[in-house]
Formats: C-alpha cells, structure tokens, sequence
C-alpha cells in the first residue's frame, strides 16, 4: 500500500506524492540498525586512551629492601601498581575499535532505514533544489513551506554545492549524495528531504531487489 508523503514543486505548491514503503524493505529490521549503529560509533572511536604501566614509570629498579627479614611482604620495585605513583594494571591502551559488518547487511540495514523513516511520515520530497547561488534564507524558506522544525538530512541525486552550501549554517542540518547514503545518516537525522531525481533512483535501485 502506497504512503503518500509531502511533495514541493518547483512552483512553490505543496501536493502528495505516493511512495510504496514495500519498495524498500517488506519490515523494519531494528535489531540490524542497531548493529549498525554500534558499528559505526566503534569506528568513529580514536581509541587513543593510554595509562602508564610500570614499565613505563621513571624510576630506580633497585630493590627496595632486603627479600627476607623485615616483617613486610617481599618487593623489588617502588613502580609496581600497589605503591603510589607507580604503574597502573591492566590500565587502556591506545586500540582500534572498529569493526565492519557484511556489504549485504549495511545495504539491508539502510532499506530498513528508509522503511521506517517513510512510516513515521518523516519523508519529504522537493522536485528540484533549485539554488543559483548558496542562500540559507531560501533554504530555511524551503524548510518552513516543506513543514520541517527539527534535524534533517538533504540528499540531492548529485552533488550541488550550492545546497550544500545553503543548509550548512542552519542547526542540525546535514547533507549527502544519495550515492553515499548510509543507515547510520538516515537514523541520524529526523527528517529525510529527497529530490525528485535522488528518490526515484531509491526506487529504482530496489524496486526489483
């Protein structure tokens, strides 16, 4: 069943589009954004965390005193983790976090991601941007006729640096080729803002998958 989902064209008049969410994904697979998210948050970790062992601790390697005979546990270091200003155990070390899932789970991760934000009514559709030159005012103009107050994504069919250019300032914008579109973006983002052209080559990518 067709979802009809707001459409702004080049006029200016705001009509319904019909968009089939079964194009996408048949059901929402929330278990492999999540996935997906983890993933991309894990790559995005500097993993740069370090503490100092005891062997990195400056300090003399004489023994501190006699093994045997002075009432005390035996030592041989004033760097082991126990006395202060000595080395931590078992403390982070500078890792790499990331991991990757399978090229098929992210490709069914982002329809499933399309899948949901079509059924929450969080798609709109724009025939053209149609920016000579970067103007936020226009693009905030465009917002308000498209109804849209909170974070959105813009995913032209091809890169136009004058849209790029004209969201960048406004909060809680972002922007992507749809080429480059990913599941972690969608979910990012409240609201998807699609060109005609970017959207029809969504539904044609998956339309006989």
């Amino acid at each position: 069943m067709a979802v009809s989902v707001p459409f702004l064209t080049a006029s200016g008049a705001l009509k319904d589009r019909d968009v089939d969410p079964d194009v996408f994904a048949k059901r929402t697979r929330r278990v492999l954004l999540k996935e997906i998210v983890l993933m991309t948050e894990a790559r995005r970790r500097t993993g740069t965390h370090a503490t100092r062992n005891r062997a990195k601790i400056k300090g003399t390697t004489a023994k501190i005193y006699r093994q045997k005979g002075t009432g005390g546990a035996r030592h041989g270091s004033r760097k082991a983790n126990i006395f202060r200003g000595g080395g931590v155990a078992h403390g982070p070390s500078p890792r790499d976090y990331s991991y990757h899932l399978p090229a098929r789970a992210r490709r069914v991760a982002l329809r499933s991601a399309l899948r949901a934000k079509l059924d929450d009514a969080e798609f709109r559709v724009v025939e053209k941007f149609d920016f000579q030159r970067p103007s936020t005012r226009n693009f905030v103009g465009l917002l308000q006729q498209l109804e849209v107050s909170g974070s959105f994504l813009v995913i032209p069919a091809e890169h136009a640096e004058s849209v790029r250019r004209s969201c960048r300032n406004i909060p809680r914008s972002a922007y992507c080729v749809v080429d480059d579109l990913n599941a972690y973006d969608v979910l990012r983002q409240q609201i998807l803002i699609f060109d005609e052209a970017a959207l029809r080559k969504l539904e044609e990518r998956y339309g006989d998958a």
